[in-house]
């Protein structure tokens, strides 16, 4: 046979193009591809390709401005640079499908891996990248890292890719599910439960219809974890179909878990995130987050364990979709089922739950599909005319623009189904970190019917949960500034022509998406978005708390990583760090911080000062959080007097075995102090929540940790008495108290009799230089005024009294400190006459 070698081809292809504008210009020209890149989509990619060499790069789009384009771009880039096993995570199967069509829209190579199976053997031989979800990488059995381990990752919707991160590392024991895994399990921590003296709180949280949750104190999972293990392998989790994936991660980590009950359910996982403990983070790998506009870091910080090298935020247009906003608790009836059955005749829309309880609510109206079935529904509601479809817990992952859908209901905060998350937040007052990751799941499901510029819809909040949330000028602060102005405009909308029927409610509905259209709308719309702003109050409050809450993340995951890696004392530096400035800025989060610190405390063999710390963290966290005890407390007793909640907080500071550590806690105290006469109104309502704890009261800032009511709040549970303070120290002296400083006090008064119902309230504090009070205020004969020096010299005693109880023996200073802390000065009311108050009404 005669074989013409001149007649083939050259085995030397073109080399691929890197860079990702030059790869889209050569993509195919197929049906239904656009021809250009939209303005931002371009600068992303090209700040990005200067930025490829950096190993974690975030790429910050708004919803609906063409995240997925860029995003395989950015992979198939990669890959034609030549690196392996380049991976694109999405949340959900759905989505997976989803940006899968998307590439092969545009004329993409690529592999798809769902259900344990690849599509293709594209990925496999190095020709293409894979498109899966995240449990896909980060279960504890994934085939995706152990056989091909990726050199570079895209993260979809990184802001929102903790909850599913932490799924990865979360084991739940269902009583309903496995009833003898639990009850052996919750017999195996009962004693440590009545030893805590909250056996009742924990027989409650074992009862599935009742709201209690037992937390588990860190030593007495440690003291258990190697039982705890026993049974989980007993009962064959490690082969149980759903959690033998956690349990691949948890099974030698036990020790560095939290553990809780509710509702008949036991809950394990990391207190934080061990991301940086983890082999895909290491480095040597590249990895690119894809991200709706973020306000705030911290949660990236806490998925990922670090803030970006280079974050890529082009200006654009594209993704800001208009979008109408009414608030459904001054409508006659709300915006429930019996609204949305007129709503949707004749018209469509998504009812967005946070649970499937909630859902309930609505099954008459449209009940949630099953997974098996949701796709093919969800397809079957896009070609509908009329109708609703019932979304439960879906934040991302979901499109339906333009005449798919154009209105929305939404009912509850997307909470997400970590316990532990909803603990902190349900009983702890952890408001501020769920207040950020609230918003950055509302950003996301806001933007599953508004996906690009020219789109619009109406959204109708219903409930008094997510009104209320949305509500507050703080909340709205850590949300995109869009967004921001479209809920201010809704409010303004709704006041002006007294929408308060829901009549008129669908009418105003109809005209901003009927057809046709409302001229008059889009022409105000259009102006107002321009000029809408939140209160500048709130929004600086946010923007300088927000370096020291990304530093807090940031130590998270560091002392995740040292504790998953067993170096307790590695862990403990790096809370130590950070600890006071986190609470200085967020009480409840600094607490949850003194909380782990005293675990990593105990693990190294210092029960002293781990007992100290666990001290903190109840004050910081109130009556939520119930620890071991330090001498004088509930547990651990030792010789000597038992002592009241303001002996305890003072040996808490005095029982430093190193005098070193009782100089540098004394020395923190002294600044502190000395800030409530300072400029920085920050810092010096952090020194009078400090001086209140120092007390033994109940010590709050629900301001700044809850979004409304005084600066500080002083609770003494034992007399059932509270005080509030508004502090008014960068006042000029002499000081006007004007009639908005007033309006304030008087909202402050109706928060404290509303929040602690049981307390009677001695007043509310105006904290301050000073003066007089403005002819057109009307003070309540409850507000008084604290001159700034005397609450400084209160804590100036206290100091004295400290350094003066150091100089004693250990026996000697705890009989000392109970007959000090016994006399009856000591008392609230007498503190506050101590301060001599000044009338207002004087």
């Amino acid at each position: 046979m005669e074989m013409d070698f001149s007649k083939l081809g050259s085995t030397k292809k073109a080399p691929s193009p890197v860079d990702p504008v030059k790869i889209f210009e050569a993509l195919p020209s197929l049906p239904g591809t656009f021809n250009d890149l939209w303005r931002g989509q371009d600068k992303a990619l090209v700040d990005w390709h200067a930025a490829r060499k950096r190993p974690d790069v975030l790429v910050s789009l708004d919803t609906g401005a063409g995240k997925t384009i860029v995003g395989l771009l950015i992979a198939q880039s990669l890959v034609n640079e030549g690196l392996q096993n380049v991976l694109y995570l999405c949340s959900t199967v759905d989505l997976v499908e989803q940006t899968a069509a998307e590439a092969k829209r545009i004329g993409i190579a690529h592999t798809t891996r769902t259900r344990r199976n690849f599509s293709n053997e594209l990925f496999e031989t190095g020709k293409a990248f894979c498109i899966t979800t995240y449990a896909a990488l980060f279960n504890g059995h994934s085939a995706l890292r152990k056989r091909h381990f990726p050199q570079a990752i895209i993260f979809d919707d990184a802001h929102v890719a903790e909850s599913m991160l932490r799924d990865s590392f979360t084991i739940r024991i269902d009583s309903r599910e496995l009833p003898e895994a639990f009850a052996e399990i919750a017999q195996l921590f009962e004693p440590h439960f009545k030893d805590l003296g909250i056996s009742g709180k924990f027989r409650d949280s074992l009862d599935l219809g009742r709201q209690s949750t037992a937390f588990v104190a860190p030593k007495g999972l440690y003291d258990r974890s190697a039982r705890l293990l026993e049974i989980l392998l007993k009962h064959e989790i490690k082969d149980h179909e759903r959690l033998s994936y956690p349990f691949a991660w948890l099974e030698d980590h036990i020790d560095a878990c939290a553990a809780l009950f509710t509702r008949g359910v036991f809950e394990l996982a990391p207190p934080f995130l061990p991301s940086l403990a983890l082999d895909v983070f290491r480095d040597g790998i590249r990895r690119v987050y894809l991200s709706a506009t973020l306000e705030s870091q911290t949660d990236f910080v806490r998925a990922f364990g670090r803030l970006p090298d280079v974050t890529v935020t082009p200006a654009n247009d594209a993704g800001k979709g208009e979008r109408l906003i009414v608030e459904g608790r001054n409508i006659a009836g709300g915006f429930g089922p019996a609204f949305a059955q007129k709503l949707v005749e004749g018209r469509k829309a998504v009812i967005a739950v946070p649970d499937y309880e909630t859902a309930k609510h609505w099954a008459d109206l449209a009940v949630p599909p099953k997974p098996e079935n949701f796709t093919g529904e969800l397809h079957a509601f896009r070609k509908a005319d009329e109708g609703a479809f019932t979304l439960v817990s879906r934040v991302d992952g979901i499109d339906l623009p333009n005449d798919t859908c154009r209105i929305m209901i939404m009912e509850g905060l997307p909470s997400g189904s970590s316990l532990l998350e909803r603990y902190q937040w349900e009983f702890l007052r952890m408001n501020n970190v769920h207040a950020v990751r609230i918003a950055n799941r509302l950003a996301q499901l806001f933007g599953r019917i508004n996906r690009g510029r020219s789109d619009y819809g109406a959204f109708l909040i219903e409930g008094d949960e997510l009104g209320k949330w949305l509500g507050n000028d703080r909340h709205l602060a850590l949300l995109p500034p869009l967004l921001q102005k479209q809920i201010l405009i809704g409010r303004e909308v709704q006041t002006a022509f007294g929408i308060k029927k829901s009549d008129q409610a669908i009418g105003l509905v109809d005209k901003v998406i009927g057809d046709p259209r409302d001229p008059g709308w889009l022409a105000y719309y259009q102006s107002e978005v321009k000029l809408a702003e939140l209160d500048e109050d709130q929004l600086e409050r946010h923007r300088n708390a927000e370096p020291a809450l990304v530093q807090a993340a940031q130590s998270e995951a560091k002392y995740a990583a040292a504790m998953w890696n067993g170096d307790p004392a590695g862990a403990r530096r790096e809370l130590e760090k950070t600890v006071d400035v986190t609470a200085r800025h967020d009480t409840p989060l600094g607490g949850w911080h003194a909380l782990w610190l005293g675990a990593a405390l105990d693990r190294e063999g210092d029960g002293d000062a781990a007992l100290i710390q666990y001290g903190q963290a109840m004050r910081r966290l109130g009556g939520g959080m119930i620890l071991p005890r330090p001498s004088g407390g509930r547990v651990e007793k030792k010789e000597g007097p038992d002592l009241n909640p303001f002996g305890r907080a003072l040996m808490d500071v005095l029982g430093y075995s190193h005098g070193e550590k009782f100089e540098s806690e004394l020395s923190k105290l002294k600044v502190s102090f000395a800030a409530i006469a300072g400029d920085d109104s920050n810092a010096a309502e952090a020194g009078v929540r400090q001086l209140g704890e120092l007390l033994g009261f109940d010590s709050t800032r629900p301001d700044n940790d809850e979004g409304t009511g005084p600066d500080v709040l002083w609770r003494c549970d034992e007399e059932l008495l509270q005080v509030g303070f508004e502090l008014k120290t960068d006042k000029k002296s002499p000081a006007t108290y004007f009639k908005k400083d007033i309006g304030q006090g008087h909202d402050h008064l109706e928060f404290m009799a509303a929040k602690n119902p049981g307390h009677r309230s001695l007043g509310l504090a105006f904290v301050g230089p000073a003066g007089k009070v403005d002819a057109k205020a009307n003070p309540s004969d409850q507000m008084s005024l604290c001159q700034t020096s005397a609450m400084s010299e209160l804590g100036r005693k206290l100091l004295a009294l400290l350094e003066d109880f150091r100089r004693l023996t250990p026996m000697e200073r705890v009989i000392a400190v109970s007959d000090e802390t016994e006399r009856a000065g000591w008392r609230l009311e007498n503190i506050l006459a101590s301060l001599d108050l000044d009338p207002l009404t004087e």
